[in-house]
């Protein structure tokens, strides 16, 4: 994601004249925590965060992450382009920011130390939980959250502080959690989003040529990043069975079990939200019609 986020700056700066995009990746600029507030601050100019972690500053950010809200990672890219101006609406009204781009960062599904197979497993297994709809999440099917950061959760899992953590299945390759817990359930429980915003008195301040190539270059960069991991999504199950993960996938009526135990709770929270909420919904069943919910098979 940050190669791309360099790219992206490069090819904004060889299309525009006096104007720099610098790229600084790996949260050496601002930390994730701060990035929402850094950006209606004016602290940075741009930044890109996960939206549904700053679920607790804005209930609507939750949408991005409510369980079994998408049926797939082809799903969640097509309600993601929908919902970008609804997210950036949010953005304006209320984070003095405008959102340039949207893209999906996959889902988080269990990742545990002892297998998962059927909704009975989830009892008295300790789950890390990293934001409020993953910790209702783990509840719900029956497990007990435990709130530890991101982070944290390779030692964590080591230790045997938590049983299982939700994690995308490329976050597992790349920081080597297959080292340990060995199973994974890739059922596509909790969608993800990432977003880039930028704040709107440097957006006011652009010319309309340079804003409309901002747009484009984020633009392009999203769709970079969907086209590597909607793939990626599924190809890193081969590659993480070659480090001896078994990877677990229940017949859709047992994932269906999941999913209706869930329901109320992405239900509720949505009609909590109002015309936005209802609109998060309207999208929802219109991309989970077209991309219907398939089994891995490897």
């Amino acid at each position: 994601m940050g190669e791309e986020t360099i790219k992206m700056a490069e090819r904004f700066n060889a299309r525009v004249d006096g104007y720099v995009l610098e790229a600084h990746t790996g949260g050496s600029l601002v930390s994730l925590p701060e990035s929402l507030d850094a950006v209606r601050t004016g602290a940075v100019e741009i930044a890109q965060w996960p939206v549904g972690v700053f679920g607790n500053a804005e209930p609507r950010f939750a949408s991005a992450e409510l369980p079994f809200l998408y049926n797939n990672v082809e799903a969640n890219v097509a309600a993601l382009d929908m919902l970008l101006p609804n997210y950036s609406a949010v953005c304006e009204e209320k984070f003095n920011q405008k959102a340039l781009c949207i893209w999906t960062a996959t889902s988080l599904d269990p990742l545990s130390k002892k297998p998962i197979r059927v909704m009975e497993d989830w009892k008295g297994l300790l789950v890390q939980a990293i934001n409020p709809p993953t910790a209702t999440t783990i509840e719900t099917l029956g497990g007990s959250a435990v709130s530890i950061p991101w982070p944290d959760a390779y030692t964590s899992l080591d230790k045997g502080v938590v049983d299982a953590t939700m994690v995308a299945t490329n976050q597992t390759e790349i920081y080597k959690l297959y080292e340990v817990a060995k199973y994974v359930v890739p059922i596509y429980i909790v969608p993800t989003a990432m977003i880039t915003t930028i704040n709107m008195d440097v957006w006011n301040s652009l010319p309309k040529d340079v804003q409309d190539i901002l747009v484009e270059e984020n633009m392009k960069k999203a769709k970079i990043l969907n086209d590597i991991f909607v793939p990626l999504t599924r190809e890193l199950l081969a590659t993480l069975a070659g480090h001896g993960i078994e990877i677990i996938t229940p017949p859709v009526e047992e994932r269906d079990r999941w999913r209706d135990a869930l329901m109320p709770f992405t239900e509720g929270a949505l009609a909590d939200m109002g015309a936005f909420g209802a609109r998060v919904q309207e999208v929802a069943d219109e991309v989970n019609a077209k991309y219907p919910y398939t089994t891995y098979s490897p």
